[in-house]
């Protein structure tokens, strides 16, 4: 998982540096904090193969490396590249692999170099060459040039991978996909956004993966880690946010919040799968749930989560699946404040 850093430098010396063009100031920033932290450098090997594929403009085979280091599942990363480049995916991966052999290493990845994975060193040699800020600068060119629905999608996303952004704690870019879609069709009112996260994927924004273990098996929705900036600036835009004054003292909104609060936080309610029509009749606003909860979602207040089945697993009893409905966390940042307030100024009547 990479970071972000930044730092404060007189004007004209920013100035200077912009003007060299022919230097890359953030490879040679790391360079030189490995330097000075005496830092051991890569192996040669693998610095060959990440020079060698930049300096011919390979940016599909280091795609392809990347998502080898990144995925869970090998066989995902062939489904994400056919989505990306059709018809060429197997011929991509099986040059790369040609070319991990070439240099001596396993094209699965697998081993260590001095107690240190080679997953993990080809990752961090990834991001030491530029390869992680090149990919985006291509993610945020192409996001430019896309549909509102897209962005609509890459916000939604942004508010179930960003919980706080200033948080130095950085959690895992992931989701469970099917409360994301079943949100994003509501926010976009269409039945079917096949095509949406498939253009997420082809922008290089998101991945699909598979996660496995004893008590879990599912498809899941990755966020790029080199996309994290990205997804941290649209976290915080609130022009996805739409509410007012009078729609903080609108009956059905309250009745929504009382509904979600019913269980034990004020900000989500977990429900069974199977349960959820029952949990549904609790409501008590004077439209149906689903016509709040469409309101809501598309306000950008209200996004529905969800959990998988878990197995059985040791001690660990097994778990129905879950539908989670929840306040985004933009909403509860700049609505729930202000819900107070509104409580403040009604108990002073």
């Amino acid at each position: 998982m990479s970071s972000m850093f930044s730092i404060r430098l007189p004007k004209e010396l920013l100035r200077r540096m912009r003007e060299r063009r022919d230097i890359n100031w953030a490879d040679a920033l790391r360079n030189a904090i490995r330097s000075i932290l005496n830092e051991p450098i890569l192996p040669v090997t693998i610095e060959k193969l990440i020079n060698s594929l930049r300096a011919s403009n390979e940016w599909e085979m280091l795609l392809c490396l990347y998502l080898k280091v990144e995925l869970l599942s090998s066989h995902y990363v062939l489904r994400n590249l056919e989505i990306m480049y059709p018809g060429r995916a197997t011929e991509i991966v099986d040059r790369l692999n040609s070319m991990l052999r070439e240099h001596g290493i396993d094209p699965n990845l697998n081993g260590s170099f001095d107690g240190v994975s080679i997953r993990d060193l080809v990752k961090e040699g990834l991001l030491m060459y530029g390869v992680y800020d090149r990919f985006e600068k291509d993610v945020r060119e192409k996001l430019s040039k896309e549909s509102w629905d897209i962005s609509k999608a890459v916000w939604l996303l942004s508010q179930y991978f960003i919980d706080d952004p200033h948080s130095e704690y950085e959690t895992a870019l992931w989701v469970e996909p099917h409360g994301f879609i079943r949100t994003l069709s509501i926010m976009l009112d269409r039945e079917d956004i096949t095509d949406i996260v498939n253009r997420l994927v082809e922008i290089g924004l998101v991945f699909k993966d598979y996660y496995s273990s004893r008590a879990y098996s599912h498809e899941i929705l990755v966020g790029a880690d080199y996309s994290r900036p990205i997804f941290i600036e649209f976290s915080t835009n609130k022009s996805y946010l739409s509410y007012s004054v009078d729609f903080l003292r609108n009956e059905d909104f309250l009745a929504f919040l009382y509904w979600l609060s019913e269980d034990h936080a004020p900000d989500f309610r977990a429900v069974i799968e199977y349960e959820e029509e029952n949990a549904k009749r609790s409501f008590k606003g004077s439209k149906s749930f689903d016509e709040v909860l469409k309101e809501l979602v598309r306000r950008g207040i209200v996004l529905i989560d969800y959990w998988p089945h878990r197995h059985k697993v040791g001690r660990r009893s097994s778990m129905p699946s879950h539908w989670v409905y929840k306040l985004t966390p933009i909403a509860k940042k700049e609505i729930l404040p202000r819900l107070l307030v509104e409580a403040l100024k009604r108990s002073q009547r």
